[in-house]
């Protein structure tokens, strides 16, 4: 079991081909002004995981060459089984958008996600958010955004945030815990609009307080 500090230790691996790392680091780094961050590469993940850090932030896709023939994940068997380790053990994952895109489905990354990245409309629609804060406060909030359309097991986890676009609706938020620790996944945002919205990072600061309560 992970032991709470006073301190709360954070590890984040963002920022992919399709979506800026310093925009969404920049985000992180607004909302939780307080908190240590460390911001790594896929690189030294397995390094960083056994320093048992409180929490650990994703939004970046598997892919590292999606426009290639060869198309390289970064999420080797011994990366899916350390990140497995770490969240049953009492770790806390948070992920973002792109960090449920590309994940093998028989991988630990999507047992411990239960859900994936199906597709998304090749135009950024107004999508509208409904439902409800890990506080349960009630929420709506609306921006142009990539509609992510997913496959979640919804009978095993918690439904929290819904989102609806001239394209359908969609589970937008979802939380769980595996073992000894939590995860949670945010279907939003990618563009500057919607990391501005302040529902929004109401929404992010408070998952990330449920995480690490």
């Amino acid at each position: 079991m992970i032991r709470k500090g006073t301190t709360m230790s954070i590890l984040t691996l963002l920022g992919d081909y399709y979506h800026s790392h310093d925009l969404v680091l920049a985000f992180i780094k607004e909302v939780l002004n307080d908190k240590e961050l460390t911001d790594i590469s896929s690189d030294s993940l397995s390094e960083e995981l056994e320093k048992q850090p409180e929490l650990f932030i994703l939004s970046k896709e598997n892919r590292t060459t999606p426009e290639e023939e060869d198309v390289k994940p970064w999420l080797t068997p011994q990366l899916d089984q350390e990140l497995w380790d770490y969240v049953s053990n009492g770790g806390n994952l948070l992920v973002l958008h792109g960090g449920l895109s590309a994940y093998p489905e028989d991988s630990r990354m999507r047992q411990l996600a239960k859900g994936h990245f199906l597709h998304h409309p090749e135009e950024h629609l107004d999508v509208m958010y409904e439902g409800t804060t890990p506080e349960s406060e009630a929420i709506f909030f609306h921006f142009l955004d990539e509609h992510y359309f997913v496959d979640v097991d919804e009978e095993e986890t918690n439904v929290f945030l819904r989102s609806k676009s001239s394209e359908g609706k969609q589970i937008a938020g979802w939380r769980h815990t595996i073992g000894e620790g939590k995860v949670l996944c945010l279907t939003p945002t990618h563009r500057k609009e919607g990391f501005e919205d302040e529902t929004f990072k109401k929404l992010f600061k408070q998952s990330v307080e449920w995480l690490c309560d």
